[in-house]
């Protein structure tokens, strides 16, 4: 399994693992799988994504128990696909950001940091045309992804085609 694949498969147990584990923590009438699913919480949260096939287990044992108590009026629900999406993302950039030099930090934060102002700056321009906004929008949206993923070129292009948007329409 490639890294960015890898780090997406952790990101995703990480999250599943923690709604059920705090689920079976506070609905379990065992106290052993209560405690074993708060330390679970806790163990998912410290292995890195070397240790998949630990969290992979965990994960499931979650599961069968979480599912044994199917008829509980609190047993999370399974998000929708985009919420998945969404809070996975979330965790791989978690995950990813932990092992990142502090080079390649200070570069994100600094893309980021472009990124906010040169949108903010445009957002507050009236009269804008309704294209150019969306272009704005558009714009950030694909530099913020790009910053996600770590793709270095595009982020910085999207950075440079918002500070052009800057310069043209909001001096």
């Amino acid at each position: 399994m490639a890294g960015m694949e890898r780090a997406w498969r952790f990101a995703e147990l990480r999250q599943r693992g923690a709604a059920l584990a705090a689920f079976v923590a506070a609905c379990a009438e065992s106290r052993e799988r209560a405690q074993w699913a708060s330390t679970s919480a806790v163990r998912l949260m410290s292995c890195g994504p070397s240790e998949l096939d630990e969290a992979e287990d965990i994960v499931r044992t979650l599961t069968d128990w979480a599912d044994d108590l199917a008829d509980h009026p609190h047993h999370p629900a399974q998000p929708r696909p985009d919420e998945v999406d969404r809070l996975v993302r979330d965790h791989v950039k978690d995950v990813l950001r932990d092992r990142l030099t502090v080079e390649a930090r200070n570069w994100m934060s600094r893309t980021k940091l472009s990124l906010d102002v040169y949108f903010f700056q445009l957002r507050r321009v009236s009269g804008l045309d309704p294209r150019i906004r969306e272009d704005v929008f558009y714009t950030y949206g694909r530099g913020t992804m790009a910053l996600d993923s770590g793709r270095r070129e595009a982020a910085e292009r999207e950075v440079l085609r918002l500070r052009e948007l800057r310069d043209t329409y909001a001096a």
